[in-house]
C-alpha cells in the first residue's frame, strides 16, 4: 500500500511537472533548434545575436566547446554540472528562459544518440524552427557507420509542423521527406559568395540568415563573424607566439572532428595565409574515439601538405601504425607531454625550424582544449 502511495506522488509530479513544462513552451513564442555535425555552437550565436539586436530577449545555450547560456543582455554563464551531460538540461533551459521572460530560446542540440535526440526535440523543445547545418562523418560509434544514417539521426530534431532550415544540399531530398512526413516545410540554404563574408563561416552565416528573414527580421542584423571571446576556440584565425627562441603560429582545427571539416580549414586558413613552413600537424586523440583516429590517421597519411606529424593523446601507437603502413616515408614524431607548456617545449626541440606552423587536429577534448586556451591567451592574432 505504501508503495502505491508513493508511486501516485511521483506520477503526480510528473504529470503536474509536463503540464507546466507545456505552458512554458507555450510562452516562448520562438524556439529554435540548432543541429547537424558542424557549425551548431557558431550558427546558435550567430542567431542569438541577432535577434538581441532586433529587441528580443533571447536565451542561447551551446555545448559544443563549452556548455554556456548565452543571456538576454549578451553576457555568458558557464554551465555547472554535477555530473555528465543529460539532455534533461533542455527542460532547465525552457524554465530559465521564462524566468528570464525570454521570447525566443537558441538551443544547440546536445544529443548524439537518435533515440535522445528524438526525445531533445518531441519531449522538451518543440520546436518552431529547427536547423541541420550540415550531414559529415563523425560520431561513427554513436550516430551510425555511413552519412545516410548520421542523417537519419539528425533527421530527429525536424520540427512537427514547424519549419525546418537545412544546409547540406546533398541531402536536401532526404530531409524534405522526412520533413514532409512531420508536416514541416523545408528552407534549403546554398553557398552565395555575393552574400557571405569570406572564409569557413561562410555556411554558419548564411544559415542565420535565411532563420532571420524566415522570422520576419533583417538579415542584415546579422553579425559577419564571431569576436574572439565569443566564437570560442576553433573558429578561422591564426595566432601566434614566440617560445623556446622560435616563433610557432597556431591553426585551431581542434574541434572539427571530421576529415571534409578539417579540409575546408586548410583551404579558408592555412593555404590563404602563406604560413611559414614546415607544417606541422598535431593530431589528438582520444581513447573513447578509435574510429575517428583511423580516419583522421588515414587521411594524414595521403595529405601531401604536411611535413611532419605529431601524434599526442591516446592510442599514439596505434595511429603511427596505421599511417607508416600507408606511408613509411612520413616523418612521425610522438608526444609524450600532456600539458601544453611541457608540450610545447617538447614540440620546439623535436622541430628544429626557427619558425613552423602548428595545425591542431583530431579532437578537441584534453590536450587540445589546452592549446586553444593557451594560445587564444597568449597568442598573437596574425593579420
Amino acid at each position: 500500500m505504501i508503495y502505491f502511495f508513493i508511486l501516485s506522488i511521483i506520477l503526480s509530479y510528473l504529470i503536474g511537472e509536463w503540464v507546466l513544462h507545456g505552458r512554458r513552451l507555450r510562452r516562448i513564442p520562438i524556439r529554435i533548434h540548432v543541429n547537424g555535425t558542424r557549425g551548431k555552437s557558431s550558427v546558435t550565436r550567430l542567431i542569438a545575436a541577432a535577434l538581441r539586436k532586433n529587441g528580443i530577449r533571447t536565451l542561447a545555450k551551446t555545448t559544443g566547446t563549452q556548455a554556456v547560456w548565452i543571456l538576454p543582455d549578451g553576457r555568458e554563464e558557464v554551465i555547472r554540472r554535477r555530473g555528465p551531460a543529460r539532455i534533461q538540461e533542455q527542460v532547465r533551459m525552457i524554465r530559465k528562459a521564462e524566468g528570464l521572460k525570454a521570447g525566443a530560446v537558441v538551443v544547440e542540440c546536445m544529443a548524439l544518440d537518435p533515440f535522445l535526440q528524438e526525445a531533445s526535440e518531441v519531449r522538451m523543445i518543440q520546436s518552431t524552427v529547427g536547423i541541420i547545418t550540415n550531414v559529415r562523418p563523425d560520431h561513427f560509434e554513436v550516430m551510425g557507420n555511413s552519412l545516410d544514417e548520421i542523417a537519419e539521426c539528425l533527421s530527429q530534431t525536424i520540427p512537427r509542423k514547424g519549419t525546418l532550415v537545412a544546409g547540406d544540399e546533398k541531402y536536401r531530398r532526404f530531409l524534405e521527406e522526412e520533413a514532409a512526413r512531420r508536416g514541416t516545410k523545408v528552407i534549403s540554404v546554398h553557398p552565395d559568395e555575393e552574400k557571405a563574408p569570406p572564409g569557413r563561416v561562410r555556411d554558419n552565416y548564411l544559415l542565420a540568415r535565411e532563420v532571420c528573414s524566415l522570422l520576419g527580421y533583417p538579415p542584415s542584423l546579422v553579425p559577419e563573424s564571431l569576436p574572439a571571446s565569443l566564437a570560442g576556440r576553433g573558429e578561422p584565425g591564426v595566432l601566434w607566439l614566440q617560445r623556446e627562441g622560435k616563433r610557432i603560429f597556431f591553426v585551431d582545427g581542434f574541434s572539427a572532428n571530421d576529415i571534409d571539416s578539417t579540409k575546408i580549414i586548410q583551404r579558408t586558413v592555412l593555404e590563404a595565409n602563406h604560413l611559414p613552413r614546415p607544417y606541422v600537424a598535431l593530431l589528438n586523440n582520444r581513447a573513447d574515439r578509435p574510429l575517428r583516429m583511423v580516419s583522421f590517421s588515414s587521411f594524414l597519411a595521403r595529405e601531401k601538405m604536411y611535413d611532419t606529424i605529431l601524434l599526442a593523446g591516446d592510442l599514439k601507437a596505434l595511429a603511427g601504425k596505421t599511417i607508416r603502413r600507408m606511408n613509411p616515408e612520413l616523418s612521425i614524431l610522438f608526444l609524450s607531454s600532456r600539458s601544453v607548456k611541457p608540450a610545447l617545449k617538447e614540440i620546439c626541440r623535436k622541430i628544429p625550424a626557427p619558425e613552423f606552423t602548428l595545425v591542431g587536429l583530431g579532437n578537441e577534448k584534453t590536450m587540445g582544449r589546452e592549446f586553444s586556451d593557451y594560445f587564444l591567451a597568449e597568442g598573437k592574432p596574425w593579420n
